[in-house]
């Protein structure tokens, strides 16, 4: 009897034991550290325009008080990449640039970027570099553009400045061309024989198409660049505003590989802008709600805004973006955009909040607004150990669809962040058959309620001195809609 009760006893034990170790992995992570999918990554990081500053009824200015948030918050964040547009034309005047105008504006973002050796694609929106109906470019006003480079790059010596976009979002109805290939490569071409003349061209590659894309439709932009451009464009780039199911399902990834693979394999593609609009039917909800929220407040423009910014979600489905972008091959991603006093729509008031906070909240829209948002420490996460020239080792998730992962190296440096985009956590087991013991990591973890915060903008490590040992059971726990990151860089 008691040999029964025993074997029993065991029995139930033994498959306890059985259901909870299957319960405890949901997924596995395992990463490939002898495939090398990015070489040289060129870093992330984020738009920075200067600042709008005539808001209707209120004129404006940075103070110098702001500006110092404004370094701090980005020394948090790290970024290696930055991506700064103007309006050339906004400084003709009387037949010629004038320089100085303006200049007290886009200084301190290009002050910060020259100080920090961030790389940075320059580019104009395009006003008046084309006429999209008369199917004619502006040689004036595209001499004076690469004259306005020159003036930044030479005189004032701000060789951070590494390329160059010649009209923002070409493919696009709403843009100086008007869907016209033809009409901005002319203006391109013609643009690129100005830096020749000013020998900018040794110092300033040329970035594009610039192009936003849904669908694997726009592919050609990419073919056609490369047959009329390369070796003059340095760095390819498409913009992405996806839905979230697009992401979130993992049909993304698809989407970008074809943009990925029209590129030249010796030349970079970097996602020159990214975030998420709910432009699919099963987001639809989605989008009502957003529409509802940027009616109840009173500076947000109803048309273009993200107001999901608020929310924690938004980091992790910026971070699920980012890294599919990463394992497909891309060299480097810049999120739209770090401030929402950059731009309005609709009227001067009513701006484009799509921002990780508006500065000018104390001056004029409200105190709050110029609390730093969530999304701010999941993509700063994803930038700061991230560094410019990190290796990109290949990744395999397998067990579910709504975890990913990326893994990266620089040195003896090591960076895995692993996203889990369910309602629910998720037990992951962590393995690789090549890495070494990685001592004194760091994990991170970014969920709502799970931040551990320091100050205005820190967020602090939940654990330090931990050992990965990948010859024995790595087990995290990724908590629902959240992000974590382990590192040994010691910043």
């Amino acid at each position: 009897m008691r040999k029964t009760i025993f074997i029993t006893f065991a029995l139930f034990w033994l498959i306890v034991t059985v259901i909870s170790c299957s319960a405890l992995t949901e997924a596995t992570v395992a990463v490939d550290s002898k495939t090398i999918i990015n070489e040289n990554y060129i870093g992330n990081g984020v738009q920075w325009d200067p600042y709008q500053l005539d808001y209707g009824d209120k004129q404006l200015k940075i103070s110098s008080e702001d500006w110092t948030k404004l370094y701090s918050r980005l020394d948090f964040m790290k970024p290696q990449f930055m991506r700064v547009m103007i309006n050339t034309v906004s400084l003709i005047e009387n037949d010629s640039v004038n320089k100085a105008k303006n200049y007290e504006d886009i200084a301190p973002i290009l002050e910060y970027c020259q100080s920090r050796n961030v790389k940075v694609v320059l580019g104009d929106w395009g006003d008046k570099m084309v006429n999209s109906k008369s199917n004619t470019i502006s040689e004036h006003n595209l001499r004076f553009a690469a004259e306005y480079l020159d003036f930044l790059v030479t005189e004032k010596g701000f060789n951070c400045i590494k390329y160059y976009i010649m009209i923002n979002e070409p493919n696009g109805f709403w843009s100086a061309t008007d869907e016209n290939y033809e009409l901005w490569k002319n203006a391109t071409q013609y643009f690129s024989t100005q830096l020749k003349v000013l020998s900018l061209n040794k110092k300033v590659s040329l970035m594009g198409p610039d192009i936003a894309i849904w669908k694997t439709d726009k592919v050609d932009w990419i073919t056609n660049s490369v047959r009329d451009f390369d070796p003059s464009i340095g760095v390819y780039d498409i913009h992405t505003y996806p839905s979230k199911i697009t992401v979130n399902s993992g049909e993304y990834s698809s989407i970008l590989k074809a943009y990925r693979d029209a590129v030249p394999v010796n030349k970079p593609i970097v996602m020159g802008e990214i975030g998420f609009k709910f432009v699919e039917k099963e987001d639809e909800a989605l989008m009502h709600e957003n529409i509802e929220r940027a009616k109840a407040k009173p500076y947000a423009s109803v048309d273009d805004s993200q107001m999901f910014v608020y929310d924690y979600v938004y980091g992790t489905d910026m971070a699920d973006a980012l890294i599919q972008t990463v394992n497909t091959g891309y060299s480097g991603s810049i999120a739209w955009m770090l401030d929402d006093a950059m731009h309005s729509k609709e009227q001067k008031n009513k701006l484009k909040v799509w921002g990780f906070w508006n500065i000018l909240g104390d001056e004029y829209f409200e105190k709050k607004e110029e609390v730093v948002r969530p999304w701010f420490y999941a993509w700063s996460l994803l930038t700061k150990y991230m560094p410019s020239g990190s290796q990109v080792y290949k990744v395999t998730v397998t067990g579910n669809s709504k975890v990913k992962a990326i893994a990266i190296t620089k040195g003896d440096k090591y960076m895995i962040a692993m996203v889990n985009v369910s309602l629910k956590k998720k037990n992951i087991s962590l393995t690789s058959s090549e890495l070494p013991i990685l001592n004194n990591m760091k994990k991170f973890i970014y969920a709502k309620g799970k931040l551990i915060l320091e100050g205005d903008h820190i967020l602090l490590p939940a654990k330090k001195g931990i050992q990965l040992n990948f010859k024995k059971d790595i087990r995290e726990t990724i908590p629902a809609e959240g992000l974590i990151v382990l590192t040994n860089f010691e910043y």
